[in-house]
């Protein structure tokens, strides 16, 4: 009977499991050594990414992770009700070489509960659900790596971060409001004390889509994201003003063919585990019949009141533009990508939020925005169950100009200063390889990838009697401005 019981719930194990298992063999840069961050090929290190990969994930395919998943749905008591909801643990265990031992980061995942209820038509509902832990998931703008309002809009450490929707939805066109919170540190501005406090966040927005082919969204919020701190004094009339966050997001999104899905990350969606969810392979390539074209493009603006760079009795209004057009270009198993992104210095900023913490920019400040294109291409070939692909991506990097020299934004926390007497440099990067898919759940993946980035420099001391000079930054060696390097990886999810 125990074995019986045993044998049954090991059948349903994977029934709430997305597990992803890579082992790989990787080198960051096979030109140089440890003193340049490259310890030679090895299995512990992860993360060997071109700078435009990974655009609508938060993860690499080479991190090993699992979401374990608790689901129920149901149908309600009363007539026309229904309910659902998911336990969401995100597992990751990792290689720390410097402990030389495994890690374990587990962290929820957007648990959720939600309430359904049908209204007349093909589906038609409105539904409110409770993110409880963390809604990360629930998020403005499309495009993952230019959405905002997660916990990371918050100037503090956030711990739980929830929220609540509540949706209307009739087939593809839809409308929500929502909001969240989070607590963190408040400092009283006239007592001093440091207390817990309640910061909210609210969203709203929508969706219209014609005919499957045809899709237009927008969405808006406004969040609030810590207080003004650096003042010069505390006695200042704006210490402890709240710093308030207001954005707008929007996107349309057009296709030829419904075989050409819309692109949406799946970091945005619920976790849901019913039969009509799970698949019984994750390894899939698209066929189109014929030519299919899909293009979609996106415009998020964001705002905050930061204080005056200029002047410590004042604030002004900080604002942030990004945006992306994505298209793809399907013929039978081969499918073709042409995008660009754009981002200028105060949006790539925005969480931290402004160049310093709580603290605009200069009107005076020279600045670029980070604007890059890339291609993508990869075919099929079924009966070989192989798909070599290739892309390239060419950026024009965020910069800053300060009396120190100028700097290379790459996020909104890696930056790097430029070689002494020498401008900003456009960064190449090309990526070139092949999925061997041996299974449904497990392929091998070998990639080669290639980048130049002029703007690295190292830090060199001078010999000068006079230490007030201080030292020079000159370029990286060549070795380390154009990288080699390659990922070799058998991955399974299941």
């Amino acid at each position: 009977m125990l074995t019986l019981l045993a044998l049954s719930l090991a059948a349903a194990a994977s029934d709430f499991a997305d597990v992803w298992i890579t082992t790989a063999f990787e080198d960051t840069n096979l030109r140089t050594g440890p003193d340049a961050g490259s310890p030679s090929a090895n299995f512990v290190q992860r993360g060997n990414r071109v700078f435009f990969e990974d655009y609508e994930t938060r993860t690499s395919d080479d991190i090993s992770r699992a979401q374990l998943v608790l689901y129920r749905a149901d149908e309600g008591f009363y007539k026309g009700w229904s309910t659902e909801a998911a336990f969401v643990l995100r597992y990751s265990p990792y290689l720390d070489p410097a402990k030389t031992k495994p890690g374990v980061d587990l962290r929820d995942d957007g648990s959720y509960v939600r309430i359904i209820r049908d209204l007349p038509g093909k589906k038609h509902t409105v539904s409110l659900t409770g993110y409880a832990v963390d809604a990360g998931r629930f998020r403005l703008g499309y495009s993952y790596d230019l959405t905002w309002g997660g916990k990371e809009i918050h100037s503090f450490t956030t711990g739980a971060a929830p929220g609540a929707r509540l949706q209307w939805q009739k087939e593809g066109s839809y409308a929500f409001v929502g909001m969240k919170s989070a607590v963190g540190d408040y400092i009283d501005p006239d007592t001093l004390r440091t207390n817990n406090q309640a910061y909210y966040g609210y969203l709203a927005g929508g969706g219209v889509e014609l005919a499957e082919k045809l899709k237009v969204e927008l969405g808006l919020g406004s969040f609030e994201q810590g207080q003004i701190l650096n003042v010069s004094e505390t006695t200042s009339e704006l210490y402890g003003d709240l710093i308030k966050a207001a954005g707008v997001s929007a996107q349309v999104a057009y296709r030829t063919t419904v075989d050409i899905p819309f692109i949406e990350s799946n970091d945005l969606k619920l976790y849901r585990n019913g039969p009509e969810h799970i698949k019984d392979t994750y390894v899939r390539h698209s066929k189109v019949d014929g030519v299919g074209l899909l293009i979609q493009a996106e415009v998020d603006s964001l705002s905050h009141n930061l204080l005056s760079a200029d002047s410590n009795d004042e604030t002004v209004v900080e604002k942030g533009l990004a945006g992306d057009v994505q298209s793809v270009i399907a013929f039978g198993s081969t499918a073709v990508g042409i995008d660009a992104v754009y981002k200028d210095l105060s949006y790539i900023l925005f969480n931290v939020p402004g160049l310093t913490s709580g603290v605009a920019m200069s009107e005076d400040m020279k600045t670029t925005p980070q604007l890059y294109a890339r291609f993508k291409a990869e075919h099929h070939i079924p009966k070989a169950h192989v798909t070599p692909n290739i892309g390239f991506g060419l950026m024009q990097p965020a910069t800053y100009e300060t009396s120190s020299g100028t700097f290379v934004q790459y996020t909104e926390r890696d930056k790097e200063k430029v070689p002494d007497g020498q401008d900003a440099a456009a960064i190449l990067s090309t990526v070139a390889g092949a999925q061997v898919d041996f299974s449904k759940s497990v392929v091998f993946v070998g990639e080669v990838l290639y980048t130049v980035d002029n703007n690295l420099s190292d830090y060199v001391s001078t010999d000068d009697e006079d230490a007030s000079l201080g030292g020079v930054r000159l370029a990286a060696v060549e070795e380390e401005r154009k990288a080699l390097g390659f990922n070799l990886m058998m991955r399974a999810r299941f």
